[in-house]
């Protein structure tokens, strides 16, 4: 996805002093990257299986997934493809899974998961984007307080202090997109 294929703006100063992070997001995203940056991440996420078709999905539902570093990008890609085992089309399909932060939601919340599953507590086919997206009250209701009598390491597990090593069946299971 070339930036010839979205026009890239020029910002300039105007007698409205709009700061770039009140921008659409399509456009701040292409204003904070220039023409090698943009092709640089383009690239990381073509490296890690997306097509051009798929990267200009992903940008469209969430163009801030363009305005990420693409050290981060190759980061967030590589847990989801290499721990979740999730296909990278399904990565394009739920962009802002690459907005959370990894180590302070998506691994404390996969750690829970896998003590859940483990146990066997919870089924295998936990939609995964939803799980990440869901408000933090409402994860610690279903996944952590249910279950922190019948299994205390979930609350070590959310807290970070039970090391992630992959869900269980997760060649298997079955990454919903609900």
């Amino acid at each position: 996805m070339s930036m010839g294929k979205v026009r890239r703006p020029t910002l300039q100063s105007t007698r409205a002093s709009h700061s770039i992070s009140k921008l659409n997001p399509a456009i701040r995203s292409m204003a904070l990257n220039s023409k090698p940056l943009w092709e640089q991440k383009v690239e990381a996420f073509r490296s890690l299986g997306l097509s051009e078709d798929e990267i200009c999905s992903a940008f469209k539902r969430q163009p801030l997934c363009m305005a990420m570093s693409e050290k981060k990008i190759k980061k967030m890609m590589g847990f989801f493809v290499n721990k979740l085992k999730m296909k990278p089309s399904m990565i394009s399909k739920s962009p802002n899974l690459l907005l959370y932060s990894l180590e302070k939601r998506i691994i404390p919340r996969c750690s829970v998961l896998q003590v859940l599953m483990l146990k066997g507590l919870i089924k295998h086919d936990i939609g995964i984007p939803s799980m990440v997206a869901m408000a933090e009250k409402k994860f610690m209701v279903k996944f952590v307080s249910k279950y922190q009598n019948e299994v205390p390491d979930v609350v070590s597990a959310h807290q970070g202090k039970i090391e992630f090593q992959g869900l269980p069946i997760a060649k298997k299971m079955r990454v919903l997109l609900t």
